[in-house]
């Protein structure tokens, strides 16, 4: 509610606050005149905006990374604890030989 929508084409649109401030949304090159959603490649308030509007679900607009199911296979493999340095071989030790 704090946003007014104006489209210019089917993909981009200008989100206009309430102090009149405006931002450019290009919903075919993922980017938002305020940068955040290019930075963090989760959309910005801007472009939320705009998809509540066309009821468009925001979690399609987002990096995959940013997905559960995405961060869970990420780290789903173990990792096993190396008790001694030394298994590591000489020439990947970070520290002089002792």
């Amino acid at each position: 509610g704090q946003y007014r929508v104006e489209g210019t084409t089917v993909k981009c649109f200008v989100a206009i606050s309430g102090n009149g401030q405006k931002w450019k949304v290009n919903f075919e090159k993922i980017k938002c005149q305020c940068r955040e959603w290019q930075l963090t490649s989760f959309p910005c308030v801007h472009a939320v905006c705009v998809l509540i509007l066309m009821r468009h679900p925001w979690i399609d607009y987002c990096s995959e990374y940013h997905i559960v199911a995405k961060y869970v296979a990420t780290y789903n493999l173990l990792i096993h604890a190396i008790d001694d340095p030394f298994e590591l071989g000489q020439d990947t030790l970070c520290y002089p030989h002792l």
